[in-house]
């Protein structure tokens, strides 16, 4: 389960005020976005272009969770260029003995969708906002399910909001959320 940063204990026993080379990223990290049972997600700005990514950090301690961070990654890159699903910027993975060091570098947005939704107050959305959303969902679904094998997803509430207005599909990997169908 993930959780948002006002949940996460003020401990700074992660990746906050260190430097991190992913691939030509040079990234310093500036806090925690979430954190979940497998990994961490910072905030981190690019030391050479003033950028700001998302910088997700994943500790392997087996063969099945390298696996995992594999096809998490595959699955980001298939989905490279739509619209509506998060891009991968690069990824690295780091041997650290028994266990590898994973980091995936996306883009950052601000927000999510449940914060624009509950910055709204009791308000409502009109009919034209609620459609786009669903449009912009739905299109980020329909594209993973045309891949070859299909890329199925269980958490369609983690959502975030970019800046060009679009609702943006996080493809996430866990025991549980994103898995490869092969077709028979």
């Amino acid at each position: 389960m993930w959780r948002l940063k006002q949940l996460i204990p003020k401990d700074q026993s992660g990746l906050e005020g260190k430097t991190i080379e992913v691939a030509s990223l040079k990234l310093q990290i500036r806090s925690i976005i979430a954190q979940g049972g497998f990994s961490s997600v910072y905030l981190g700005r690019d030391s050479q272009s003033g950028k700001l990514f998302a910088l997700k950090h994943i500790i392997c301690n087996d063969s099945e969770s390298l696996e995992l961070v594999k096809k998490e990654v595959a699955a980001l890159k298939a989905m490279r260029g739509h619209p509506n699903i998060i891009t991968l910027h690069c990824q690295s993975m780091y041997d650290m003995g028994r266990t590898k060091e994973c980091f995936i570098v996306t883009e950052y947005c601000e927000k999510m969708m449940v914060e624009f939704l509950d910055g709204r107050g009791a308000g409502y959305l009109d009919e034209k906002q609620l459609l786009l959303i669903f449009r912009d969902i739905c299109n980020a679904v329909y594209a993973m399910h045309s891949e070859s094998p299909p890329i199925a997803h269980r958490f369609v509430y983690l959502l975030l909001l970019a800046s060009s207005g679009h609702v943006l599909f996080i493809v996430l990997m866990s025991k549980f959320d994103v898995i490869m169908i092969p077709i028979t």
